[in-house]
């Protein structure tokens, strides 16, 4: 394999992998981990079917994400370690 083609290769799977790397999380400006945890915890509830499925992440997704949205919360991708601010939710 011609060295260029090899360099190629390579690049090409070094930004799979990167890109792989990137999740979601939730952010907004000053808020704490105790806020996010509480409205993440009441978006579940509001978009489960019961609070079984609620404990367990199983959301609507698309009611779960305009919740936090209403809450002023703001979804963005990120590579790990994510920046100061940045939860995970149940995505």
């Amino acid at each position: 394999m011609p060295r260029f083609a090899l360099a190629w290769v390579a690049h090409a799977a070094l930004a799979v992998a990167l890109a792989g790397c990137a999740r979601y999380y939730w952010s907004k400006p000053g808020a704490t981990v105790e806020q996010f945890d509480r409205d993440n915890t009441e978006c579940a509830r509001e978009t489960s079917a019961n609070p079984t499925e609620a404990a367990h992440g199983m959301v609507n997704e698309k009611l779960y994400r305009a919740c936090l949205e209403a809450r002023d919360w703001v979804r963005k991708k990120e590579f790990d370690p994510p920046s100061p601010g940045s939860f995970r939710g149940f995505e």
